[in-house]
């Protein structure tokens, strides 16, 4: 992988055999072959999306139009009431802030990894989860095992920042992975989103945003992030290239001491280990200093500003900087 690659990876990155390819085959020299088969694809306003099967593993991928996959999404169904990729795992590290949310608002559905995990595990938990994209919400209904009339889970196909913007009521814990393919659009990175987000937290709640620790964009994320949360805890991930961050409106940050405290409290949620997770809490300073992300979008004119920003942007994309 590239260094371009690594820094722009959402997940894991393959090279495909370009669009509509049947898949990779992997395994060692003179062992069985296993080949991924395509069981779904889908072309939208906003995405190529594949959902291929290799053995008991279903993943969805975005394609990109140079041919290049990116997992979006993927379960084993041999284990389906397990977290399947690093990322999602740490991404719990919002349970170590707030370990008894009841409702989650879920920024960027995907193939419903991580909501349908939180919405199998936690009794009574509400979520509403959000994509702009209908042809990724069907192929996650169809082949991922969202529910689609379950009235505690709701999915919603919006922008994330209209859906945030027009929002009444409050959410305990709001999770923020809506990438298209390699990026994430600018109007939901910026400064007037992030307060928009705030205000839709409960007073106990948590935002926990998936961040890239190895791009460019990574010191403005948290430069822009720590203009609007007075508290942020950071976690790395397994990997190591990408750090979940914790954030919320509370004027102290949790000592090592709670966070292990609150890990045990929801450990019986969860079948990995929370005080590894807590282990990977970390303090130091990770960025250089960076301009903080603003837009200066008219309220009346919010809708045309998301949809010009939610164009790909995948290489040369300077978010206005």
């Amino acid at each position: 992988m590239s260094p371009a690659g690594q820094g722009w990876s959402r997940r894991a990155l393959l090279q495909a055999g370009g669009a509509g390819a049947v898949g990779l085959a992997v395994g060692h020299v003179g062992a069985s072959v296993v080949v991924e088969r395509t069981l779904a694809e889908a072309r939208s306003q906003y995405n190529h999306v594949r959902v291929g099967e290799r053995g008991t593993v279903r993943t969805m991928y975005f394609v990109g139009d140079d041919g290049m996959q990116y997992i979006e999404s993927r379960v084993d169904r041999a284990l389906p009431a397990s977290l399947d990729l690093d990322y999602t795992r740490t991404m719990m590290a919002g349970f170590l802030v707030q370990p008894r949310p009841r409702r989650l608002l879920m920024l960027g559905l995907g193939g419903g990894g991580m909501s349908n995990y939180l919405y199998g595990r936690i009794s009574g938990l509400e979520i509403d989860a959000v994509d702009i994209d209908p042809e990724v919400v069907r192929l996650a209904q169809t082949y991922f095992d969202v529910p689609k009339d379950d009235p505690r889970y709701r999915c919603h196909v919006e922008d994330a920042r209209l859906f945030v913007e027009r929002a009444t009521q409050q959410w305990d814990m709001i999770m923020l992975d809506a990438f298209r393919g390699v990026f994430v659009p600018f109007h939901l990175k910026t400064v007037e989103f992030y307060q928009a987000v705030l205000a839709r937290l409960s007073p106990q709640g948590v935002v926990v945003a998936n961040l890239h620790n190895a791009t460019r964009m990574y010191p403005h994320d948290r430069e822009t992030m720590a203009a609007v949360f007075p508290t942020r805890h950071s976690f790395v991930s397994e990997g190591g290239n990408q750090t979940t961050l914790v954030a919320s409106a509370q004027t102290r940050r949790l000592g090592p001491y709670a966070i292990r405290s609150n890990a045990r409290l929801a450990q019986p949620t969860f079948d990995f280990d929370l005080q590894g997770l807590a282990a990977r809490l970390y303090l130091r300073r990770d960025w250089d200093h960076a301009e903080v992300l603003r837009d200066d979008f008219d309220k009346t004119e919010l809708k045309a500003a998301t949809e010009r920003h939610n164009e790909t942007c995948v290489k040369g994309c300077r978010y206005g900087l």
